[in-house]
């Protein structure tokens, strides 16, 4: 049962018990330290004590069990201290047992840590999506690879994909670089399931998926040498989150990629004044969401910010030019059913869809004309992890 337990106070209302690892008893006896663990942290806490069990990998129901009895041992022994539990959909069964304990016992809740931080994920798992996703790594994979070189991508090394998605882009890296070992992570079950398939159906070696939450990711401290997160910071709202976790398993000497859009830069004529105004709504649609999908520029000042060195910053330019334009076209045409839903998520008022719609069709119409032009930017973005500690 190799399970890690920190304790760590952060005031006087806040002290917080986080366990790591894998909670797997046999017995009860076997639970026995961290339960006087937990009772010890119960009888000294103020307040609300929480217990953080985000980082757990594997639980069952011995340890569960325990940790119920540790809850009516705090409702009997501290009646006036709350206890709430962290937890994470990694281990899916247990947010339901738990919400019966705080049904049960009033001084009790849970906070359900990536919930919180995917409130998006439903609109990206919709079919239609997944569509737009397939499309998206079609259109801009050639010309992300010679970019990828530039940013250290080479064969043989160790390589980290988070929010991996369809896993389209692992199979490009896996065929077109040969990695020592490729891992990659998502928060959504669907797309994982496409990507095994993927892999199975095509008889795909040395290829990895792992179900995780990008900002408490189950991966080792400085186990990678090319950390890629793609098309994904910009979708969540707390970035900074998931780019500590990138460069935490990132080895010293090893490099971060990041990309991310600039759709206030999207570029189109004829039409250029409704492609732009349409937008810029729809721009304003996704951030009422939480979703920031001008994030592109971001990305030395985030990569700098993160601690990262020798940052280096390319522009991917997919237009209707250089790749398909009925594909690109199609594109567009998804982001105007996604902006709906993006609004309808946040709430957002339903006219700034009649501006996003009409801008995208306008786009649409350039991508196709014969003498239109247009491009959808996207910034990429590499630091490297310094071999120092600061």
């Amino acid at each position: 049962m190799p399970v890690a337990l920190n304790m760590r106070l952060t005031g006087n209302e806040e002290q917080e018990v986080t366990l790591t690892g894998t909670l797997r008893p046999f017995v009860a006896e076997e639970m026995a330290s961290v339960r006087s663990s937990l009772e010890q942290a119960a009888r000294s806490a103020r307040g609300t004590l929480c217990v953080n069990l985000k980082r757990l990998k594997y639980m069952n129901n011995v340890a569960f069990l325990e940790l119920n009895r540790f809850v009516r041992w705090v409702a009997h022994a501290r009646p006036d201290l709350r206890i709430k539990f962290v937890l994470s959909s990694v281990i899916p069964w247990a947010i339901r047992k738990f919400q019966v304990i705080a049904e049960l016992y009033p001084a009790v809740t849970i906070e359900v840590y990536d919930k919180a931080l995917y409130p998006t994920q439903p609109v990206l798992e919709d079919d239609e999506f997944i569509n737009v996703l397939r499309m998206q790594e079609k259109l801009i994979w050639n010309h992300e690879q010679d970019i990828l070189v530039q940013h250290g991508l080479r064969p043989g090394l160790r390589v980290a994909d988070i929010c991996c998605g369809l896993g389209c882009f692992d199979i490009f890296i896996q065929r077109d670089f040969r990695p020592e070992y490729l891992v990659g992570v998502d928060h959504s079950r669907p797309l994982l399931r496409y990507a095994r398939q993927v892999v199975s159906d095509y008889g795909l070696e040395n290829i990895e998926y792992q179900y995780g939450d990008a900002a408490a990711l189950l991966l080792a401290d400085n186990s990678f040498d090319f950390v890629a997160c793609r098309l994904s910071l910009q979708i969540f709202h707390q970035p900074e989150k998931i780019l500590h976790e990138l460069v935490r398993i990132c080895r010293p000497g090893g490099r971060i990629y990041i990309t991310n859009e600039m759709l206030s830069c999207m570029v189109g004529y004829p039409n250029e004044e409704v492609i732009q105004q349409g937008y810029k709504s729809f721009l304003q649609v996704s951030r009422q969401g939480g979703v920031d999908l001008d994030m592109g520029p971001k990305g030395r000042f985030l990569l700098q910010g993160a601690g990262l060195e020798d940052i280096k910053i390319s522009q991917i330019n997919v237009s209707n030019t250089n790749s398909d334009p009925n594909d690109l076209a199609r594109v567009v045409e998804l982001w105007i059913r996604v902006a709906w839903q993006f609004g309808a998520a946040a709430g957002a008022d339903p006219s700034l869809h009649a501006d996003v719609e009409k801008g995208l069709r306008a786009h649409m119409e350039t991508i196709l004309s014969d003498r239109g032009y247009a491009v959808w930017p996207i910034i990429a973005a590499s630091g490297r992890k310094p071999f120092r500690t600061s």
